[in-house]
């Protein structure tokens, strides 16, 4: 790096390994909530799961690019 500037952890982390981390989390957390007793469905659960999980890949991958454009 050009400006001395540390590399900020967040960059170093893979997207796929942060979309697979927060699938995990908002999966696990969200299935309490959506299912019952008897409904043992994951279906919900996992599309919330993998749309957050997207949707953090792609917050992180803006947050690089503003990184790259400012250092």
């Amino acid at each position: 790096m050009s400006s001395g500037r540390r590399t900020p952890w967040w960059y170093r982390v893979p997207p796929l390994a942060v979309s697979l981390i927060t699938l995990s989390v908002v999966t696990l957390a969200v299935h309490p909530l959506l299912s019952d007793a008897d409904d043992a469905r994951w279906g919900p659960s996992l599309g919330i799961g993998l749309a957050t999980g997207l949707a953090a890949a792609f917050v992180q991958g803006m947050a690089q690019r503003h990184h790259d454009r400012n250092v």
